[in-house]
């Protein structure tokens, strides 16, 4: 037999020094479902379990903190412990927080808190929105008023942008496959911005947002990403992981759709004010330019009264020098004020013309075009879609 002979009290205590020196059990969260619950004198017994394993957890001066209630899924934080006097192990709680009821919930805080500990969360990597887009993809369900939402209050403020749909499946265990798909594909064209966009929704109609891969794939994208999907009091994993979270798809649409009339007055005013700056400095110079060469033109004939006439002479070819210098200046602005109206997209299409489109980008020439091509056309007025019947490169 052994002669190292110790007692139970020496046995707990050597156990209850491990527990205390191991720094994993200390300051942990640990996030299940409580049952057997009991407040006994201001402090909270209960168990807090999964599917599998249960542990026996306390928290002492418990209204300091959220209560729960059996059945209820938590988060609750603090340390393991050893009770060496009663030979027990506990978790004792220094605080909770609710994640709601269900495996749902659950389930999502856990990924949630998985996700945002490797950092794809991280402001540090989210792409700023461009401010003036041109080409924009929506990646929603075609058949929804989602879409028609956002095409309705683009339209209102602008019609220079170019409004592209990828029609996917917003709801249903195989939603969040479809999205991922379509932004693997998307994101290769070089779209401007790209928005994820549903309706308002239940938990589990929104759990298609909140799958693993689709967050790291929109973390893996280089086109920036706007997520608007539910409404405002929604908060989905694909919300957190986007560079811009609209609170809903009508938000969205009013955070990329710029004012073109108001952008057009600002250029405007632009170069109203560079006008007045040039003719403003033209003029002072001028001034400053007449007062040192009458300076000069006195001096001169005080010391040289002979040559005064020609020196004269000369003073004027320069005074009229600058002014044709002013002339040329204020001619060459107003050409450059007329050739900006003339550039104008919007002028050209109010003449008759047409611009037509091919997956997004410009046709200047035939020889990009081939029998079956899908393209779009736009005027003033209207936008539609056409098929290529014939290509004649030379007529």
């Amino acid at each position: 037999m052994n002669g190292n002979i110790i007692n139970v009290t020496a046995l707990n205590t050597v156990i209850s020094s491990i527990f205390r020196a191991e720094e994993h059990l200390h300051d942990i969260q640990v996030a299940g479902e409580v049952s057997e619950h009991k407040i006994v004198k201001g402090h909270a017994y209960f168990v807090l379990k999964d599917e599998n394993c249960q542990i026996s957890a306390n928290c002492f001066n418990c209204n300091k903190t959220y209560i729960p209630k059996v059945g209820e899924s938590i988060i609750a934080k603090g340390s393991v412990d050893y009770y060496a006097k009663g030979g027990k192990l506990n978790f004792n709680v220094d605080s909770i927080t609710p994640i709601g009821k269900g495996i749902l919930a659950l389930q999502f805080e856990m990924l949630k808190q998985k996700l945002q500990s490797e950092g794809y969360f991280n402001e540090q990597f989210k792409k700023s929105i461009p401010q003036y887009p041109t080409n924009v993809c929506i990646i929603t369900s075609y058949h929804g008023a989602v879409i028609k939402d956002i095409k309705k209050t683009v339209r209102r403020k602008n019609d220079l942008i170019n409004i592209f749909i990828k029609d996917v499946r917003v709801q249903g265990t195989e939603a969040s496959k479809d999205i991922i798909e379509a932004l693997e594909l998307v994101d290769k064209i070089g779209y401007d911005v790209i928005i994820i966009a549903r309706g308002g929704g239940s938990t589990e109609d929104l759990m298609p947002f909140n799958d693993e891969t689709l967050v790291k794939t929109i973390f893996k994208c280089k086109t920036p990403i706007i997520s608007a999907v539910g409404h405002e009091t929604d908060v989905t994993l694909c919300d957190m992981v986007a560079d811009y979270r609209a609170a809903t798809p009508t938000a969205a649409a009013e955070y990329i759709a710029y004012d073109t009339e108001l952008l057009k007055e600002y250029f405007a005013s632009i170069l109203i004010k560079m006008s007045k700056y040039t003719k403003r400095r033209v003029e002072e110079g001028e001034k400053e330019l007449k007062s040192k060469l009458g300076y000069i033109n006195s001096a001169m004939k005080l010391k040289y009264s002979s040559n005064a006439r020609i020196v004269e002479q000369y003073l004027m070819k320069v005074i009229n020098s600058a002014e044709k210098m002013q002339t040329g200046i204020e001619h060459r602005l107003a050409n450059a004020i007329a050739k900006l109206k003339i550039l104008n997209p919007l002028a050209v299409l109010e003449k008759g013309y047409w611009v037509m489109n091919k997956e997004g980008k410009p046709v200047f020439e035939a020889k990009n075009l081939a029998v079956g091509d899908s393209v779009s056309l736009q005027t003033k007025n209207c936008k539609v879609k056409a098929r290529i019947l014939e290509v004649e490169n030379e007529v």
